[in-house]
């Protein structure tokens, strides 16, 4: 018996040892394979009419920094935003992303078991919470103003907002807006939020035409300032929207695609375990952070905007609640 029982403890350390070795392995070899070769389509930014970005920000809390990327990542702690972006064009104002629920936590305890475990750690330590009208009272916007709302995509911490703006008309991928209305039978998206837009949805009519590394997109105004291509991954119709205020002042908000702005520039997809609890196609969210990296090695000046990274959104804006325009 004492021999079965040392035998055993010696198997026992050699899985322990293999475990350590395998998960050495994955940290050192998390880089991604990269996008396929493709020439870039530089957009003709020349004749922008004058407008201005906004950052509202919704709620911050404060995340280990391993959690945000696969392999060893250089962020010790992650400031994580959910935050809106605002689109003041003379056509009308467009809100990107509307954060949280005021009703999440309600929200939250009717979902399944695992959602609800995964959902209450997320919702741990979040902090400066405001609703998406007080964000935009701040910056001297109102709902009324709104001609879209447009969703990276339809996750609570993204669409949950569009409860308090029922008016709203929402434009999306048709893959997203069949996503939303599939929520009786898919458990992606809350079905509060679903019913808050439901009626007032309408699909982007994508061009074949080739804008920067991607073969199709969408341009909100046919003006160039706000274009939308597609980024499948995360959810079927995960989205990058691009904001160009002028020829060099840009930026590109590429939703939950990737957590960390680090994650382009090292082409690394996000860690494992959230890979696991939020995307649905874990192949399809390589391929676009792959293509992401290659937009950032083609385009070094344009500006990436992760939904959850805070200290991306400084960088470009300087501090939250504050707008910028073409310099």
């Amino acid at each position: 018996m004492a021999r079965f029982r040392v035998r055993w403890g010696r198997i026992a350390g050699l899985l322990v040892a293999v475990g350590l070795v395998a998960g050495g392995v994955k940290l050192l070899t998390a880089g991604l394979p990269p996008a396929p070769a493709h020439s870039r389509a530089a957009p003709d930014l020349t004749a922008l009419p004058l407008v201005e970005v906004c950052w509202l920000e919704l709620s911050r809390s404060d995340v280990w920094g391993q959690l945000g990327t696969a392999g060893l990542t250089r962020t010790d702690t992650w400031r994580n935003t959910a935050s809106a972006l605002l689109v003041r064009h003379p056509k009308g104002d467009v809100l990107i992303d509307a954060g949280y629920s005021p009703h999440v936590h309600e929200e939250v305890a009717q979902r399944p078991w695992l959602a609800r475990f995964f959902n209450t750690v997320a919702l741990r330590g979040l902090r400066d919470r405001a609703s998406v009208s007080e964000a935009l009272q701040k910056v001297g916007a109102s709902p009324g103003g709104l001609k879209w709302f447009i969703p990276s995509h339809a996750h609570l911490d993204h669409l949950g907002g569009m409860v308090e703006l029922r008016e709203v008309p929402v434009l999306l991928p048709s893959e997203e807006q069949a996503l939303i209305q599939a929520w009786r039978e898919r458990g992606e998206v809350f079905p509060e939020h679903a019913l808050a837009v439901e009626g007032r949805m309408t699909a982007m009519a994508f061009q074949p035409r080739p804008y920067e590394n991607f073969d199709e997109h969408f341009d909100v105004f046919g003006d160039g300032v706000l274009v939308v291509t597609r980024i499948p991954g995360h959810t079927p119709g995960s989205i990058a929207t691009f904001v160009n205020l002028s020829p060099t002042r840009r930026l590109v908000h590429v939703g939950d695609t990737v957590n960390l702005a680090e994650s382009i520039q090292r082409r690394v997809p996000k860690s494992t375990l959230l890979q696991f609890f939020t995307d649905t196609d874990a192949e399809a969210a390589g391929l676009a952070v792959a293509r992401l990296a290659q937009l950032h090695d083609m385009e070094p000046a344009l500006h990436f905007l992760p939904a959850h990274d805070r200290d991306a959104w400084e960088r470009f804006f300087g501090g939250a609640q504050t707008c910028v325009k073409a310099r």
